[in-house]
């Protein structure tokens, strides 16, 4: 079972191996002067502070699984693994983000997220769904991590026959659309305020 106590071990894991950069003596900023205490711009300067992994994850957003890659790997996973199925006339293909086969398997999925979400969001549960169809995996877990303040939230989900048929089925529809060259019927929700294609989608 993976929990957020994995995903923090992780993330302080990649962060012991990031070396700060030494900052060149020879270059003095406005800041550093302008401090009403030198010592502290000295301290601030020569005695690099390691951050929290709530600072690390803020400082580096979205590519947070990018960094934990290499923890993943030695823990046994397979990290940005390609996956395809092959269905009547089309195939689907996906990335996943990391996958560990044979003993206890499973799929993990991280999102990035400004906040935290009380339950999985429909369409990344439908993602993780289908990693579990094209692994024949049971188990997956969508990680959650807030930008904001760094917290961390797992969800364990499992494969479900419901979700798998919409899956299907929300494939064959979109390959209909694809080969007819047609537009599929909006689906409208908060996800159309920031769409790039709404004077398109309503014209």
């Amino acid at each position: 079972m993976v929990t957020e106590v994995d995903v923090n071990r992780w993330i302080l894991r990649a962060m012991s191996r990031e070396r700060p950069l030494q900052q060149d003596p020879s270059v003095i900023y406005v800041s550093e002067i302008a401090s009403p205490c030198l010592r502290k711009s000295y301290y601030q300067r020569t005695r690099l502070r390691q951050p929290s992994p709530a600072e690390y994850i803020k400082s580096i957003g979205n590519d947070i699984h990018l960094k934990i890659q290499d923890v993943l790997r030695e823990e046994g996973y397979q990290v940005e693994a390609r996956v395809s199925i092959d269905m009547a006339g089309y195939r689907i293909v996906g990335r996943v983000d990391a996958v560990k086969l044979g003993d206890r398997e499973h799929v993990l999925e991280f999102k990035v997220v400004d906040e935290l979400p009380e339950d999985p969001y429909p369409s990344h549960e439908l993602q993780l769904q289908a990693y579990l169809i094209m692994y024949r995996v049971e188990t997956g877990y969508l990680i959650y991590i807030s930008r904001r303040d760094g917290r961390v939230r797992v969800f364990t989900v499992y494969r479900n026959k419901r979700k798998v048929q919409e899956f299907y089925e929300r494939a064959r529809e979109y390959h209909y659309y694809l080969e007819n060259d047609k537009a599929p019927p909006p689906e409208h929700g908060p996800w159309c305020n920031n769409c790039s294609f709404t004077l398109i989608c309503r014209g």
